[in-house]
């Protein structure tokens, strides 16, 4: 994906200056900064959930030892 963002950034850039001006590409940037960083904060709470799951609770721990 990190390839594809820096192929398509330029011409991408460029048209949006082209079209509405500078001060809505940093508009842009600011709305799809905020927006990555609620998917990685999302992505983050969703691998913790999934790593507390897999984790055996400590009653079966103990029934294990026992």
């Amino acid at each position: 994906v990190g390839s594809i963002g820096t192929f398509l950034e330029g011409p991408v850039i460029g048209w949006i200056v082209a079209q509405y001006g500078w001060s809505t590409m940093f508009t842009c940037m600011i709305l799809l900064s905020v927006f990555g960083g609620l998917a990685s904060f999302r992505a983050a709470r969703f691998q913790r959930a999934i790593k507390l799951a897999s984790v055996p609770s400590s009653s079966t721990l103990e029934q294990i030892i026992s």
